[in-house]
């Protein structure tokens, strides 16, 4: 067992629940990392945007999300959960998806039932049948090579069906040797407490309703033992780097940005000068 696999199953198996740093890159994963997050979550639209420069689109594939994987998990000891679309396509290449992802250091995979569009704008296309999803996660299961890679099984079935037919789905899930539901499209406190009593499994929610972030023990209380916070740093980032830009475009004087840069400290822990001027004291020969 990996250290971060580790003290991943160690944030699922407490009582209470823990906040994500919803992270896009290999610098975000390392401030997160400084900041002591435990737990590191990636989303499939943000790290396309941020690494790639489009849109949420089919045009990625899984050895694209591989690659950033594998630059987080390098720069930064963080325990990084990620959003795995739909594995890339069938059962087949959700064995190809999960044993790539793993060895790329990944901590926990998400496979949603989603069908995700042929094309960009199309219409939802809605689920994969439950038998077929329930197929794509055993198989997701059993291609692991480490055993303590958690596999999450991510739904949106809370707003395509009734909640009676949700759950069935969420049971199903449940028994297929997954160990963590994934709640997307989260939408009251009373679809929380019947999810949670459906499953035996943690779950773990992205951006739920107002009010529910912030009340950890409710959230804790219904099994939740991760939650994520939507990508505030993501939409942050991407405004400051256009604020500079255009400010500078414009005229502006590069003085007149100082107050808002990292300072020299900073910038320093970000990028390990300290650390990397240790390991050529110890290693440096002439």
């Amino acid at each position: 067992m990996s250290h971060a696999r580790e003290r991943f199953r160690t944030a699922l198996s407490r009582p209470d629940c823990t906040q994500a740093a919803n992270i896009f890159d290999p610098l975000s994963a390392r401030i997160a990392h400084m900041l002591d997050y435990e737990v590191c979550f990636l989303s499939g639209s943000v790290h396309k945007v941020a690494n790639l420069a489009m849109p949420d689109v089919v045009m990625t594939n899984m050895s694209d999300l591989v690659d950033v994987c594998r630059r987080i998990t390098r720069i930064a000891d963080v325990s990084l959960m990620h959003d795995g679309e739909d594995g890339f396509g069938n059962a087949v290449n959700v064995v190809r998806s999960v044993k790539e992802l793993e060895a790329a250091g990944v901590s926990a995979i998400e496979i949603e039932d989603a069908i995700p569009p042929a094309r960009f704008n199309q219409e939802d296309l809605g689920l994969y049948s439950e038998a077929e999803q329930i197929g794509k996660l055993e198989a997701a299961v059993a291609a692991r090579t480490d055993p303590t890679t958690v596999i999450v099984a991510r739904t949106t079935a809370l707003t395509r069906f009734p909640l009676d037919q949700a759950l069935e789905r969420i049971k199903a899930y449940s028994q297929t040797g997954v160990e963590a539901i994934r709640l997307a499209g989260l939408r009251t406190r009373e679809q929380l407490q019947a999810v949670h009593q459906a499953t035996p499994l943690p779950l773990t929610v992205l951006s739920p309703p107002a009010g529910m972030l912030e009340d950890k023990k409710f959230l804790a209380s219904n099994g939740v033992r991760i939650v994520m916070a939507g990508n505030p740093a993501f939409g942050m980032a991407i405004q400051a780097i256009y604020d500079c830009f255009k400010h500078l475009k414009d005229g502006g004087k590069v003085e007149e940005l100082a107050s808002r840069e990292a300072n020299a400290e900073l910038l320093r822990q970000v990028n390990r000068t300290d650390e990397f001027i240790e390991f050529q004291k110890r290693f440096w020969r002439e």
